[in-house]
């Protein structure tokens, strides 16, 4: 009988190995446990047996002799496997990440206890009016509302930017900027996908070029991270990004889905807004912001937003991130500004209640740049995702006409375009000669 159980156990294994491989991944284990990698694929593969080994004896041997010694066994050795993830599954470091963070949260003042909050209250979304724009969203756009070809970008020539040790930026499309400061690189809310989120048929398409890779790109000291929204926070750029990044700056909480994608948290630093990180002399200032975060149904608030002000020894400068108008710019200018340069989103609007609240009109933006002292503000935000029930050169064209009524300095680059503030360039309306083929 022990030599029948013995036989059948080991060809029991050798087929449930096999089909564990098929249809249990490694991953998935290594999630539940939240650990950093430390099981090997045989561990997962033999804490899932010693289960059905266990199972098998009670239901094969009816609590036999033999079936009460195996189980007896297998709960000593799954004892002893707790008992590691326990004490080495989690590093120290990790739990003290964990931690930390949950204290953050806890310490900071835009947490309510369940969720974190803007200093100004934006209204709930109407269902029965989102529900109807949503629909017109896909059924009634007229021609014309995203361009035809895709909008070209210039192509980004890298032994240039290393040769340039001024002040410098480049627009990647989107409110993805590459930004050379005191000889450090950063790259703000990296999106280089074909599409602004994993919904399918139903995430917002790309309609201009980008980089052909990631590759092309310099090193760089930091990522800077706005919000959770995947059009912000794109897990495949992010991945392609971690061997060639430094540093990543989040909001709070944010750097735990960074982790979840499997950037050390090593590399991770969370900002509560007015909380500072000094990189090599470059002063990183987490600011408010009037937005919400979210990537599901359920996770609406549960991580932080921010803009940013970025200080060098010579140069100022402001990343507006996604917000609508609020009080709050004008704090942001005393305590931060003046800026040299500010970067302002201005192509999500809406008119819909509980979304125009959160995100700047052009003529917004234009006043917020006003708010915080800027001196030169480059749009952001347009000519990249169909975000809008608006053909997708009104925000810049309205802009354009919201800038100068204003008689304030600022630049419209290409996509790729490498802009050195002070020179003649990224002046033109490049965008213009692509309406007339969309109309």
């Amino acid at each position: 009988m022990r030599n029948c159980h013995v036989q059948f156990c080991e060809r029991f294994e050798q087929w449930f190995l096999g089909c564990t491989r098929l249809f249990y991944s490694k991953q998935t284990f290594v999630d539940f446990f939240k650990t950093e990698d430390q099981f090997t694929e045989w561990q997962v593969i033999r804490w899932t047996f010693l289960i059905y080994n266990n199972l098998l004896a009670c239901s094969i041997f009816k609590l036999t002799q033999l079936g009460k010694r195996l189980i007896m066994n297998n709960i000593t050795l799954v004892g002893f496997l707790l008992m590691q993830a326990a004490l080495f599954g989690h590093s120290s470091a990790i739990i003290a990440a964990d931690l930390n963070r949950q204290q953050l949260v806890e310490e900071s003042t835009q947490w309510n206890g369940e969720k974190f909050q803007n200093s100004e209250v934006v209204p709930s979304v109407e269902w029965g009016a989102s529900l109807k724009m949503f629909w017109n969203y896909f059924t009634n756009k007229p021609e014309g509302f995203i361009p035809d070809p895709p909008l070209p970008s210039e192509p980004f020539d890298i032994s240039l930017w290393n040769d340039q040790r001024d002040f410098q930026f480049a627009w990647l499309g989107h409110t993805t900027f590459l930004i050379k400061i005191d000889d450090k690189v950063i790259l703000t809310d990296p999106m280089f996908s074909q599409k602004a989120g994993s919904f399918g048929w139903v995430s917002p398409k790309r309609y201009s070029k980008t980089l052909a890779s990631t590759d092309t790109l310099p090193m760089l000291d930091v990522v800077l991270i706005t919000h959770n929204h995947p059009d912000h926070l794109d897990e495949q750029s992010i991945k392609a990004l971690i061997p060639k990044t430094k540093h990543f700056i989040t909001p709070l909480v944010v750097g735990e889905l960074l982790e979840e994608w499997g950037v050390s948290h090593k590399k991770i630093f969370e900002l509560d807004w007015w909380q500072t990180k000094s990189i090599d002399g470059l002063t990183i200032t987490a600011a408010p912001a009037k937005h919400t975060s979210e990537r599901g149904v359920f996770d609406k608030n549960l991580t932080l937003w921010a803009s940013y002000g970025i200080r060098g020894k010579q140069q100022n400068i402001y990343l507006s991130g996604d917000s609508g108008w609020f009080k709050g710019l004008h704090e942001i200018g005393e305590r931060l500004g003046p800026f040299d340069v500010t970067f302002f989103e201005i192509g999500a609007y809406s008119n819909l209640k509980g979304q125009m609240e959160i995100h700047y009109t052009p003529e917004q933006a234009v006043k917020a740049h006003q708010a915080v002292r800027g001196k030169l503000i480059v749009p952001s935000g347009w000519g990249t995702f169909d975000l809008g029930l608006f053909p997708w050169h009104e925000p810049i064209e309205r802009f354009l006409i919201a800038a100068n009524q204003a008689g304030i300095d600022y630049v419209t680059p290409k996509i790729g375009e490498v802009i050195i503030p002070g020179k003649e360039d990224g002046l033109g309306a490049w965008w213009k000669r692509f309406i007339k083929k969309t109309q």
